[in-house]
């Protein structure tokens, strides 16, 4: 994968093609593809992405652990909708 990807991109593909993965494997995964990427970089990169609407990220149940999944898709209750 070049270096001049951007995080963003490379980020929402690996969680488009997994559909659901937690935030630790991704953290590796992208370790292994961008050397030197840190942790804080991809938590804001992730912070960017759920933002725009692009992905969610949810307590997967084991502690401290986050699931990231891509947003397509999922629609949300309003407040009156409950």
């Amino acid at each position: 994968m070049p270096n001049n990807t951007p995080l963003l991109n490379v980020i929402y593909d690996i969680v488009r093609s997994k559909k659901a993965i937690s935030d630790r494997d991704l953290y590796e995964l992208i370790s292994s593809k961008i050397p030197g990427v840190s942790l804080s970089q991809i938590e804001e990169a992730l912070l960017k992405l759920e933002v725009l609407g692009k992905v969610v990220a949810s307590s997967s149940g084991k502690k401290g652990e986050l699931l990231i999944e891509i947003a397509e898709g999922r629609r949300y209750l309003t407040p009156d909708e409950e």
